[in-house]
């Protein structure tokens, strides 16, 4: 009878993974005839399967939890106002062992515990230092660092900021920044985390419980598939536009020396500022 059963749950387990397979497949195909579209209306240069890739998750500085293993997918790299730029799909997975009290035999334990929607930007400057904002939350515990008070009650109340040079965030990260921000998070999909490098990289994290161009239950409806990709993407996007900034070497009479203006864009407030 023992092998009975064995043999009714090795069936199973084939049937379902033939199933699956055919799931994936199926999703893989409705995507192939959507995403490219949905990219190339709303980026420039879109590389389906890139060679090389931008963005590094463990180079991020978004606070995580912890996590036995990393694995990205989907990866796309594309330009967004001149600026090079890449997305990818992101699933962390915690792995323990236990003893099973049955057998006293060790076993394996694998358990989901992040899948979101990530997003880099290469701004083309460089700035004194970085800066990492994340939501206020179940992470304050676990990623222990000196955070900063803006002032702004608002943005405080909502969200952990660290960086070690506090006079230049303040600058940089001013009042008009916070409260478009502010915005974003009224039409957001789902919690996310931003960090701005010293190397010009700006790393967007959207922890959505999905990954990009994720079919789900609309698989039967393009049209409903490709409205959700291109929310999406337009609200990243936006993210992305809060910060972008061009910038330009002026020459100072008589001295050699060169400072950076930054143009910085806001939607409700354009301003020249400038930094050594």
């Amino acid at each position: 009878m023992s092998y009975v059963i064995i043999g009714l749950i090795i069936v199973a387990c084939i049937i379902h993974s033939v199933l699956k397979k055919s799931k994936e497949t199926a999703d893989q195909a409705v995507n192939d005839a959507i995403v490219p579209g949905v990219m190339n209306t709303l980026f420039d240069d879109v590389q389906m399967h890139p060679e090389g890739h931008l963005l590094d998750v463990k180079g991020s500085n978004i606070p995580l939890q912890t996590y036995s293993y990393l694995n990205s997918s989907g990866n796309i790299c594309f330009r967004y106002q001149g600026h090079p730029a890449e997305l990818c799909s992101i699933t962390l997975t915690e792995v323990n062992d236990y003893i099973d009290e049955n057998n006293d035999m060790r076993q394996t334990n694998e358990q989901e515990i992040y899948r979101g929607q990530w997003m880099c930007c290469e701004l083309g400057e460089t700035f004194p230092t970085g800066f990492t904002f994340w939501p206020r939350g179940k992470l304050d515990k676990i990623f222990r660092t000196k955070t900063i008070k803006t002032g702004y009650e608002a943005f405080d109340k909502r969200f952990n900021l660290s960086c070690d040079n506090e006079e230049w965030v303040m600058y940089f990260l001013n009042q008009d920044r916070m409260a478009r921000i502010l915005e974003l998070m009224q039409t957001a999909f789902a919690e996310f985390a931003v960090c701005l490098h010293g190397d010009g990289k700006l790393d967007l994290a959207v922890h959505s419980g999905h990954h990009f161009f994720e079919v789900g239950r609309d698989r039967n409806n393009p049209e409903a598939l490709k409205q959700r990709y291109t929310r999406e993407l337009k609200w990243c996007r936006d993210m992305l536009d809060v910060f972008i900034s061009e910038c330009r070497k002026i020459l100072l009479p008589g001295t050699g020396a060169s400072l950076v203006c930054v143009i910085l864009k806001s939607q409700k407030n354009n301003r020249n500022k400038f930094c050594g």
